[in-house]
């Protein structure tokens, strides 16, 4: 299909390819340089969705790929809404109808996407690093426990396994690869157990007995042929939550500290040690970067999300804790707490300093 896009007050025609939640692709033999900004208004069946995209990549007459770098949470969610019907998850490319716009809506109103963009290179890198992420899974399956294929521990809720899950499910749910053949069975098959354990999990009862099992096999090392390092983590990793169940955070740092050099880069990890630093007045830098590091792991945990953001607004880095809470919205539009959190965060609007000024200059001459 046919898009249409604006930069420098040039119009131009060009096949679209690659609609996502961070950015497009089009094919064009003049594309714009990497860096130029291009206003972008999507007409979909949800609603117009007002953009401006970044060009991230160029390749001259072939194509350049776009991100979308501002757009509010409202048209996000737009956004979101149309590629999860079955109409645009059965499509290459989005059915909707796109055309260059002038954007003329305050800059302050958007926020900032920074979601993977969309070219031919970078996709089929991310699809090697997807395909990895996927055999990661499969050896799980046969050799892990289901809190491990959900990517929690005992200590999780019923709501955290259940928030795990579906995060799970929106990256690795077969019908999203429909059309990639042997990938779908093996997606079919992957999503079977992980739906197994998140059923036998979120059940008190089933996990209960699951939990009984475990502990007759010898809890997490049942595995005789794992690595001296995989079982030093699970070793480390037990302590640590010894520690928090007393409550300890101190102790809790010590030995999350240890599986962290060990994996770095396990999300998990990284989330725990940000949440125990998190309790520490004097830790609370180090607890900054672990979670920014947890988020750039593995951007679909919207609890890691919010401790992030809470963490940032107790020490007062409120305008960074309103970026948090943006980017959660844009994995979870809807989000209750975000959406809450960003209404007390806004600034205050800036025609009440000059009220401000002059009652200041009244009183003076009074």
């Amino acid at each position: 299909m046919r898009a249409r896009w604006k930069s420098d007050g040039k119009t131009i025609a060009s096949r679209l390819e690659n609609v996502g939640l961070g950015g497009l692709y089009l094919h064009t033999a003049n594309p714009a340089k990497e860096g130029t900004m291009i206003d972008v208004v999507l007409d979909l069946p949800t609603g117009q969705v007002y953009t401006r995209a970044k060009v991230r990549y160029s390749m001259p007459a072939k194509g350049m790929g776009l991100q979308f770098f501002q757009m509010t949470p409202e048209d996000r969610a737009k956004l979101h809404r149309y590629l999860a019907t079955p109409e645009a998850s059965t499509k290459p490319s989005t059915s909707a109808i796109v055309s260059a716009a002038a954007d003329s809506r305050p800059a302050k109103q958007f926020s900032s996407n920074s979601q993977i963009i969309i070219s031919p290179r970078r996709e089929e890198q991310a699809q090697l690093r997807f395909e990895r992420e996927v055999r990661q899974l499969f050896e799980l399956t046969g050799r892990g426990t289901y809190y491990q294929l959900l990517g929690v521990t005992s200590e999780f809720t019923a709501s955290e396994i259940k928030k795990s899950f579906y995060s799970l499910a929106r990256r690795f749910h077969p019908d999203n690869y429909a059309r990639s053949g042997e990938l779908a069975a093996r997606l079919k098959d992957l999503m079977t157990v992980i739906t197994e354990a998140y059923k036998t999990l979120a059940n008190e009862e089933t996990r209960a007995a699951y939990d009984k099992a475990l502990a007759k096999m010898g809890g997490l090392n049942i595995h005789r042929e794992r690595r001296a390092t995989e079982e030093s983590v699970e070793g480390w990793l037990e302590r640590a939550n010894q520690c928090l169940r007393a409550k300890n955070f101190a102790g809790s740092v010590v030995w999350l500290r240890k599986c962290v050099e060990a994996a770095p880069e396990h999300a998990l990890y990284q989330a725990m040690l940000a949440r125990s630093l998190a309790t520490l007045p004097q830790y609370h830098n180090q607890a900054v970067e672990h979670f920014q590091k947890a988020i750039d792991l593995d951007p679909w945990r919207e609890p890691v999300y919010l401790q992030f953001a809470e963490l940032l607004e107790k020490t007062g880095l409120s305008s960074r804790a309103r970026g948090v809470y943006s980017s959660l919205l844009e994995i979870s539009p809807e989000h209750a707490k975000a959406c809450q959190r960003l209404a007390i965060l806004e600034p205050a609007k800036k025609d009440s300093k000059p009220a401000a000024w002059l009652a200041h200059l009244l009183s003076k001459k009074s």
